[in-house]
């Protein structure tokens, strides 16, 4: 068994990005070189389709159909270069008739008319159809495009369009080869376009980071001027990073070189500020919008709803209600992303009457709730166990609002299983497939993570065999759950096979993954290599979480080796984790098992000093404990000492020991009536 331990060990992956693949190259057919100039017949065809074209008479189209050539085609679109749209309509029509081919410079001819005519979003579609479903090399198309402009006094901002449709299908190495490319023969794309591949950059990949600020860099060395728009997408990039003093200072250099920010700018800052537990700094920038502004810019919904939204991430869900009224004021009416961040946020501080309050006054201010409100009420409701209000609240959705999407079925799935109703999982689960509505593997993982739970085997394997025959595949989560369960199984050989595979299948173990091995060499009492593992982690660079160091610590106090116990509890401290109700909880555990109740009772001190809430769990541990070794006027009082500072009790804790003592106590007969 050894053996594999360190086998384990030594192989936990590093992380890597994997490199994208780019659209094929077949080519559209050849283009021939320009006729001589047009003999009588074909001027009198020209003439003809003209006159029959500027009165859209396609009957009489179709008859001269079998005359169509490509320089004919391309002199109809560049006569019609003052009307676009009949243009675009006459190119259609050519690219309907079976006996003619379009070729590539016609084509772009058609996209320079239509960029000219600043029909933008119809000359991208011709681009993004050529380089998609054509295939045609983006080179190809710059060549024609160059040819073409060249020869009939096309469009230069056509080049700008080449850069934004690469984009647009996902191939931003293609528009950086055009840009260098057009570079390289001394043509400058615009700022614009630029700032269209850095923004492409920017949100392709959370991991493009360095591609966003190496391509950044290389427009500045080449002599671009930044605009506005180029700012704001460097202050975006530096709040997604977490850098959010570095982007303050963009700001400032933007104010000092006379770019002034329009609101973009301030919306990006404060959302930054809101993503980064800042929240208060991007209050206090959201009330100076107009003095850093010279009192041109106003907040705007978009505004309000970043802070509104950061507010009740932040536990201020109150705050963030008093914001949204203070934003009718100012006559901004909210929208429904704005209701949706405020009953998201008291669904998660458990006040789902206040989330259901808000509900309905979206429906009194006539905003539509949308999919995403329900489903984020829905989630709340059956985290918290109100699976009946779940139930109202999704007859009401399919009945007036909105319909199920795969999310609500996920929600669904996984909710019922959370409140052990396996039988109305699995029910959506099938319904979610006759609906073509299970387009992902997490209400598999909700199922298998159950059914591993309650024992059943055979029913786990039956829906494996379902999950592969649907296309899918086994994801990080579902090895993770295996795992779990082997290790709880105590099947380590089993569970390191399984992490084996998860590798070998390209899926890399997260940190959730790694807090189940860790727990499972703890629950085996191989703390050793637990810590191990630990330390290889940090090696590679990731980030451990309060689970993995309270894993740690019940570990080593249910072993009696308190001083590495407290050792970790200082580690965690120290890399800026901070100690929360489950850490107290495990060592007011520990303190009541070895008898040193009164230290147990001061730790509960300590707690609620720091402004820690104990939980139901703090309860049962300390009103268990007590109740088997003090007095039951100790027991009471400790109920009342804790009920009175907020401690939720444990329902089954009460009735099972408090009320019974307090019934004993009153039966007693009074001491003065004896």
């Amino acid at each position: 068994m050894l053996a594999s331990l360190f086998r384990f060990i030594v192989k936990i992956p590093p992380l890597t990005l994997q490199p994208r693949r780019f659209i094929s190259q077949s080519r559209l057919p050849k283009t021939p070189s320009l006729p001589p100039s047009p003999s009588l017949e074909s001027q009198v065809i020209f003439d003809a389709i003209c006159i029959n074209l500027r009165r859209r008479k396609w009957k009489f189209l179709q008859q001269v159909s079998p005359h169509l050539t490509g320089p004919l085609v391309r002199r109809v679109i560049l006569c019609f270069r003052s009307s676009p749209q009949l243009a675009l309509e006459f190119f259609n029509w050519t690219s309907q008739q079976q006996r003619f081919s379009v070729d590539l410079d016609t084509h772009m001819v058609l996209v320079h008319v239509l960029v000219s005519g600043r029909l933008f979003d119809e000359a991208l579609c011709i681009m993004r159809k050529l380089m998609g479903d054509g295939a045609v090399p983006v080179l190809e198309l710059l060549d024609s495009m160059a040819r073409t402009r060249k020869r009939y006094n096309g469009c230069r901002d056509a080049y700008d369009a080449l850069v934004r449709s690469c984009t647009q299908i996902g191939t931003g190495e293609d528009a950086c080869l055009v840009i260098e490319t057009l570079r390289a023969r001394g043509v400058w794309v615009s700022i614009h376009a630029c700032n269209n591949l850095l923004n492409h950059l920017l949100m392709s990949s959370p991991d493009a980071g360095a591609a966003f600020w190496n391509m950044y860099k290389e427009i500045l060395a080449v002599g671009y001027v930044e605009n506005v728009n180029t700012f704001n997408l460097v202050i975006y990039g530096l709040c997604r990073e977490s850098k959010i003093q570095e982007a303050f200072s963009v700001l400032y250099r933007m104010l000092k070189g006379r770019i002034f920010p329009n609101i973009a700018t301030f919306n990006i800052l404060i959302d930054g500020c809101c993503r980064n537990d800042v929240v208060n700094l991007g209050y206090d920038l959201f009330k100076k919008i107009k003095l850093v502004s010279g009192n041109t810019i106003k907040p705007n919904v978009v505004t309000f709803n970043c802070l509104i939204n950061g507010l009740c991430k932040a536990g201020k869900v109150e705050d963030g209600e008093k914001l949204m009224k203070d934003m009718l004021e100012t006559k901004i009416l909210p929208n429904v992303q704005t209701y949706a961040s405020l009953v998201d946020g008291y669904g998660r501080e458990g006040k789902p009457e206040e989330a259901l309050r808000l509900l309905i006054e979206m429906l009194d201010y006539g905003i539509v709730p949308n999919i995403v409100v329900y489903n984020s009420l829905l989630n709340w409701l059956f985290k918290q166990g109100y699976v009946e209000e779940a139930c109202f609240l999704l007859s009401d959705m399919k009945k007036v609002h909105a319909s199920p999407d795969h999310y609500t079925y996920a929600i669904l799935v996984n909710g019922y299983c959370r409140n052990g109703n396996v039988q109305e999982a699995i029910r959506y689960y099938i319904q979610s497939i006759k609906e073509k509505l299970l387009k992902d593997i997490i209400p598999y993982n909700s199922l298998i993570s159950y059914l591993f739970k309650q024992g059943s085997i055979y029913e786990v394997k039956q829906l494996l065999g379902r999950m592969f025959g649907s296309g899918l595949t086994p994801d990080v989560v579902t090895y993770s759950i295996f795992i779990d369960r082997l290790f709880k199984n105590r099947n380590i050989d089993d569970a390191l096979e399984v992490y084996d595979e998860m590798v070998k299948e390209g899926q890399w173990p997260n940190l959730i993954t790694y807090n189940s091995i860790i727990h499972g060499f703890c629950r085996m009492e191989l703390l050793d290599v637990a810590l191990l593992v630990i330390e290889e982690l940090r090696r590679t660079g990731m980030l451990l979480d309060v689970f993995t160091y309270n894993t740690m610590i019940n570990g080593y106090l249910s072993n009696h080796r308190v001083d590495e116990a407290f050792h970790i509890c200082h580690d965690m401290q120290r890399v800026g984790i901070a100690v929360n109700e489950v850490t107290c909880n495990i060592f007011m555990d520990y303190l009541c098992r070895i008898g040193c109740f009164e230290q147990a009772k001061d730790l509960l001190r300590i707690m609620l000093d720091r402004l820690f809430i104990p939980d139901h769990i703090t309860y049962t541990i300390l009103i268990t404990a007590f109740s088997k070794n003090c007095s039951a006027n100790e027991v009471i009082e400790l109920h009342d000492y804790m009920v009175i500072r907020g401690v939720s009790p444990d329902d089954f804790t009460y009735k099972t020991i408090v009320s019974i003592l307090i019934l004993a106590e009153e039966a007693q007969p009074c001491p003065a009536l004896i």
